[in-house]
């Protein structure tokens, strides 16, 4: 039975930045997660915003996390080699709305928030053509930035596994026994481990965990976000995260620009009593309403994708705590916004909380995460130089994303499991685009299945449903 300093449960963007943070810090770490792959929760639908810090009540977690943690995003970005556009944000007012832009204001200041200013008409409407021409003020938050979660959560997860850290997937935890100075992990399948620290941050499994052991039970609530997705045709239409003024509810539905050039609207703060993604045709119009109402020339005839996630909440601010029935037993619930703004800060205490505990540390240099490189991003002579080292470069399968046979094949080697279909769009953007797959779907099968070497019929969609059925005629097909 293999043994670890450090078990974290959820590879979601919190568990992923607490995995990467105490593998680098040199402790034996394992990351496990019941779903197929990371990034599955939460994560993969979220606004992708670094909020400044404004918005939270002073003297919270989420206030400190969030401040802190928006602090430390541009360094994690280049040593990841990820995409972060520090763009700044808008909360957008009319006359009536200028005091409470000025509470707003205020309150950052207090959490310890720089860059903040109110902008009046001429100059946030230069910085955003688009907005409704009766918007008067906006609350312009320069240290805002927007990232890709999910791209964050992989990249995190990949630098940890390549420095020493295991991942678990599809690991349904079943016992959890206290055995002396450990705990032993098993699962449904028969597999198990030891860990001398628990850190349960699970997001809507959290309780699931804390009933293995025990510990008293996290109120726990959820609250569905819907989303309308645009073509990246529609570029530009925003420049940064445009928000109404906040509520009791949240931060309302906004208008935002995406890492990858597409455009968002939403999301809704919908009330549900369990985990539930499905997204609510009664929506729409309900999001549609609230963002016409801050932003012209919205053309939805472009838009490509309906979906949702959801937020798990646990009272007002997050749950972090050290000190519970268990000993070595770290429990973080209800990370809901701003957590991934405040994902790397949490992660740096909780590093910080288990170096203290005497705990084995073991000296390295780290290794550096390769990126593999998006070939649209490169210039027309570093894209020729690619492609004369590799011609799978030259190679474009997804046409809408212009992603290219070679770039496929790096995310599969990469990788140190098979993935999905879902899995492989997470990484690269593959079917992501205004076609939705319908013209790259049958290449990247047959690149997935040739890759490894099994029959196209196993090539997953998202873990539970094959993309091909069969053969439709003698010799596969794609003769």
């Amino acid at each position: 039975m293999k043994e670890y300093s450090v078990a974290i449960f959820g590879a979601g963007i919190i568990g992923s930045n607490i995995f990467n943070s105490l593998v680098l810090s040199g402790l034996s770490c394992v990351l496990v997660e019941k779903e197929n792959d990371v990034s599955l929760g939460a994560t993969k639908a979220n606004s992708g915003i670094i909020h400044a810090g404004y918005d939270a009540k002073t003297g919270t977690l989420k206030a400190k996390y969030n401040v802190r943690g928006n602090k430390m995003y541009e360094k994690l970005a280049k040593r990841l080699g990820e995409k972060i556009i520090p763009c700044g944000s808008f909360v957008v007012g009319r006359e009536e709305d200028l005091p409470a832009l000025k509470v707003l204001l205020e309150r950052g200041k207090n959490n310890g928030v720089k860059n903040l200013e109110i902008l009046d008409s001429t100059t946030l409407h230069k910085m955003e053509p688009n907005l409704k021409k009766d918007i008067n003020y906006a609350l312009f938050s320069k240290d805002a930035k927007i990232i890709s979660p999910y791209h964050f959560c992989i990249s995190l997860v990949n630098e940890g596994v390549i420095n020493g850290g295991d991942l678990l997937l599809n690991f349904n935890t079943t016992k959890i026994e206290r055995v002396g100075e450990k705990y032993v992990i098993l699962s449904s399948d028969g597999r198990s481990f030891e860990a001398d620290f628990i850190i349960n941050c699970a997001g809507a499994g959290v309780n699931e965990i804390g009933t293995l052991l025990n510990e008293n039970k996290i109120n726990l609530t959820f609250k569905k976000g819907e989303y309308i997705l645009l073509d990246n045709s529609e570029s530009g239409l925003v420049n940064r995260p445009i928000f109404p003024l906040p509520t009791k509810h949240g931060k309302g539905i906004l208008a935002c620009p995406t890492v990858h050039q597409n455009i968002f609207f939403g999301p809704t703060a919908v009330d549900e009593k369990e985990y539930d993604t499905a997204f609510s045709y009664s929506s729409l119009g309900s999001i549609k309403e609230k963002v016409t109402n801050m932003v012209d020339h919205i053309n939805f005839r472009k838009t490509i994708k309906l979906y949702a996630g959801v937020r798990v909440i646990s009272g007002d601010d997050f749950v972090v705590s050290f000190k519970n029935k268990n000993p070595n037993y770290i429990v973080l619930a209800g990370i809901c916004s701003p957590g991934l703004s405040s994902a790397p800060a949490i992660a740096e205490d909780v590093t910080n909380y288990i170096l203290k505990q005497n705990v084995k540390v073991r000296k390295f240099t780290p290794k550096t995460l390769k990126v593999v490189p998006h070939i649209v991003d490169l210039s027309l002579k570093e894209q020729n130089a690619l492609i004369l080292k590799n011609k799978a470069y030259g190679e474009i399968v997804c046409n809408c994303e212009k992603v290219t046979k070679g770039e496929i094949l790096d995310v599969l080697k990469s990788t140190p499991y098979q993935l999905t279909t879902d899995g492989l769009k997470r990484r690269l953007r593959t079917t992501m685009g205004h076609c939705g797959g319908a013209f790259c779907y049958p290449k990247i099968v047959k690149i997935m299945a040739d890759y490894y070497k099994v029959p196209e019929e196993e090539i997953d969609f998202k873990g539970f449903s094959s993309v091909v059925s069969g053969d439709i005629k003698e010799g596969g097909i794609y003769e």
